[in-house]
């Protein structure tokens, strides 16, 4: 189980049963952040964690070292007031 002292533990993902893999003689472990509720690969050999949610060693290795782009906020949705039950 890997910590990241800023984040908290790692846990395997699949409650607990996934299994290292490797690509390219690197190991990597698909993982869960149980406080942040997200999923990210752990480079077993180098203890890094890749957050990029786009990121797979084998079909997307380019984006190890991208920070991931954050899509636009979404505006609040209008709210329209209540009529007023006493209004003619």
């Amino acid at each position: 189980m890997a910590t990241d002292p800023m984040l908290g533990k790692l846990v395997p993902a699949c409650g607990g049963a996934e299994q290292p893999f490797t690509v390219k003689g690197r190991r990597w472990l698909y993982c869960w952040h149980p406080s942040s509720g997200r999923h990210a690969y752990l480079d077993v050999d180098n203890d890094r964690v890749v957050w990029n949610r786009s990121f797979h060693p084998v079909t997307a290795p380019h984006l190890e070292f991208e920070e991931e782009a954050m899509p636009p906020p979404r505006p609040a949705p209008r709210v329209e007031p209540e009529p007023d039950p006493f209004y003619w």
